[in-house]
């Protein structure tokens, strides 16, 4: 890459031709990216297809008997061919989608009800294939880590690292567009961080944002000075002619903004652009600053880019590699300058030395990345303030300092969990919670808890204990006002469990107009009702009744113990509350009359397969109980495609398996879940994506 490819900067009192070469650099800019993204998209295509066998498997007969109707060729429904699906081998591949076949399957919701049927023994025989490929597959047999796709920083990655780097927080992302969710789960997934040229124009102007206020022509707090020690770093050994040695200054910066060894090459176009900067009347000070403005824009600040080797096998991450890995798994930000030392020094890699520096990193205030990204991401809370939230007219209760505290309270409890190395069962049934004064008398009605600052205590009521307890989670898996049993049901299988139910057929996720205005009837009545469709019945007798055992808390998290019905009535004699208003087509003011119903909350649920249990307390102690396992894989995964940055695939099915056997033998502790992530094949190597997957 040419210097003018990867080199562009606004200019403010330059000469003519100065500026000409800064447009025609811009014009460059986005073809460079444009084959960035086509490079980055044939990595992607090569790392995830699959190879095609021709031989035949006996589930294609049934699929082509039972299936092919609506998930064949020509069909394809819901993006589904089974008859392609059953010739990529091994099965397991899809595993994600053959686990939603077989779910659709087991409960008899595909085929469809008034579609024909397979017989008894053919719905057994597929089940029983399924299961055998996929659940019985001999993962021992791959040996492939994967590979880290060159991808874009995300938002906070790129402000934390700009925070890092000059040593001041700007946040310039906030008015950036918003960032997609990817495969994984995460905003950190190599499948949604692309570089869109409009997307480069924010950097562009970031770039010079970022320089003007960390670097200001005239620097006048503590900040300033400090921030100008971290750039323009003084030679220990002295060997600059005329005091200031540029090249020293610049290599410096570049290593730390490359998060690896400038080369020679590289720093020679940097040190070339300085020069060229003085030639033209610019000072010292200036010149530098405008090729630190050009490094904000590179593709190697920019991107996370890994190297690759002409090896025909998996091979070991660089130290400088992992130390980026560390950092962005653990601060979501650049290695600190002792990461960057045992990289240099090749250090990092040994098991021992490596081990330490996850204990301290985990202990730096740094790492509360790990609740309000790695966490609100994975449980969905981020989402609170934003997509979920109430009406403050109607609801003045509902402040933004609210729901900054309901955010803050789920991030703070799970950062507490990892701190205190808290056993990964401690998310479902902890005794102590974090609050301030508004959280805890609004929502929980705590009311010995004064000012606005956040602090643990002890839990009382065993129902609030653990996440399944937390306004935040209760706010998001509910409706606008009203509580759902069915969002709650689908949350505890999927999102904590790990074990999602089927999709619902298209058009029967929302009950009719006639049961919504039944006021008499308690939601459950009318989820049961709405239930016993045929279409409906299979899944939503697993969802349910887990949505049933958490509606003693409403829709924002207060607990309640009945169902409060406010219905017009005729008499003030009948009525709890009267109103008079005045209206226009009435010379005199009209009185109507209300009264409030209540009905008690039947908080009765039951597992999938398994026993019934009553309320809150009863689900978290069957959840331990019967799904633990469950759990524990769910945490393991989501926390190694964090780490990875990538969708999990079925090779990595070893590595989370002897995570999950570690973990067995040290009480399941989340610090050992962090340090066996850490440990791991894939965060430790990779391997090409034109290999053959095995």
């Amino acid at each position: 890459m040419s210097r003018d490819s990867c080199v562009f900067f606004r200019f403010k009192k330059f000469s003519k031709q100065t500026l000409n070469i800064a447009i025609r650099v811009k014009m460059r800019i986005y073809s460079v990216f444009q084959s960035l993204t086509l490079c980055f998209l044939s990595l992607l295509t090569g790392a995830v297809l699959g190879q095609i066998s021709d031989e035949a498997h006996e589930l294609e007969a049934l699929f082509e008997q039972n299936c092919s109707s609506c998930h064949g060729p020509e069909t394809q429904t819901a993006g589904i061919n089974l008859t392609s699906l059953t010739q990529e081998q091994p099965l397991v591949k899809n595993i994600e989608i053959w686990r939603r076949v077989i779910g659709a399957l087991d409960v008899g919701k595909m085929p469809p009800p008034g579609a024909p049927q397979p017989s008894v023994s053919e719905r057994n025989r597929m089940l029983e294939l399924l299961r055998d490929n996929i659940e019985n597959y001999d993962f021992s047999l791959l040996d492939n880590p994967g590979f880290e796709l060159m991808r874009r920083l995300t938002h906070t990655e790129y402000d934390n690292t700009i925070r890092d780097l000059f040593g001041v927080e700007l946040n310039v992302t906030e008015r950036f567009p918003t960032e997609l969710i990817g495969n994984s789960g995460f905003e950190n997934s190599s499948n949604t961080l692309f570089l869109q040229p409009a997307l480069m124009e924010r950097y562009i102007g970031a770039a010079q944002t970022v320089v003007d206020l960390a670097l200001p022509d005239v620097p006048d707090t503590a900040q300033h000075f400090k921030t100008r020690e971290m750039i323009f770093k003084v030679n220990p050994t002295g060997n600059a002619n005329d005091g200031f040695d540029s090249r020293y200054v610049l290599s410096n910066f570049l290593t730390r903004a490359y998060r690896r060894p400038v080369t020679e090459e590289e720093l020679l176009r940097a040190a070339e652009q300085y020069s060229e900067a003085i030639e033209l009347g610019l000072s010292v000070e200036a010149a530098i600053k405008q090729v630190i403005q050009s490094t904000l824009i590179s593709p190697k600040f920019l991107l996370r880019v890994e190297a690759g080797r002409q090896e025909s096998g998996a091979y070991r991450v660089s130290d400088w590699e992992l130390a980026s890995r560390l950092s962005y798994f653990l601060w979501a930000t650049m290695p600190d300058e002792e990461l960057f030392e045992l990289a240099e020094a090749g250090r990092l890699s040994d098991p021992v030395v490596l081990e330490k520096q996850v204990s301290r990193m985990l202990m730096d205030e740094k790492a509360v990345t790990l609740g309000n990204v790695f966490a609100a991401q994975w449980l969905g809370f981020h989402n609170v303030g934003t997509r979920i939230w109430l009406d403050p007219i109607d609801n003045p209760w509902c402040t933004d300092t609210l729901m900054a505290a309901m955010r803050d309270e789920t991030s703070m409890f799970f950062m507490s969990l990892v701190k205190e190395n808290l056993p990964i069962r401690t998310l479902i049934d902890a005794d102590f919670t974090y609050v301030n004064e508004e959280l805890a008398s609004t929502l929980y009605g705590i009311d010995d808890v004064s000012g606005d600052q956040m602090r643990r205590i002890e839990l009382k009521d065993p129902n609030r204990g653990g996440i399944l307890g937390h306004a935040s989670i209760l706010a998001l898996t509910s409706n606008y006002k009203t509580t759902s049993p069915v969002k709650r049901g689908v949350y505890v299988l999927d999102t904590i469990l790990g074990t999602p139910p089927p999709e619902p057929p298209p058009n029967v996720g929302v009950l009719s107009q006639e049961l919504q205005e039944m006021q008499e009837m308690s939601f459950r009545e009318k989820v049961e009702m709405h239930s016993s469709n045929e279409y409906c019945r299979g899944c939503h007798s697993r969802i349910d009744p887990i949505g049933f055992s958490m509606e003693n808390f409403s829709y924002f998290g207060q607990w309640r113990d009945t169902y409060d019905f406010r219905v017009r009535v005729d008499s003030e004699e009948e009525a709890d509350e009267s109103i008079t208003i005045n209206t226009e087509s009435s010379p005199e003011p009209l009185t109507i009359h209300f009264k409030t119903t209540k009905r008690p909350i039947a908080a009765q649920g039951s597992l999938p397969d398994g026993e019934g249990f009553e309320g809150p307390v009863g689900l978290k102690e069957t959840l331990l109980r019967d799904r633990h396992p469950d759990l524990v894989r769910q945490v393991v995964t989501k926390m190694l495609a964090y780490s990875l940055g990538r969708q999990l695939e079925y090779y990595d099915e070893p590595a989370i398996r002897e995570i999950m056997g570690s973990l067995e033998e040290d009480d399941y502790k989340f610090q050992t879940l962090i340090q066996k992530v850490v440990a791991s094949y894939p965060f430790q190597y990779k391997k090409n994506p034109a290999e053959e997957i095995h």
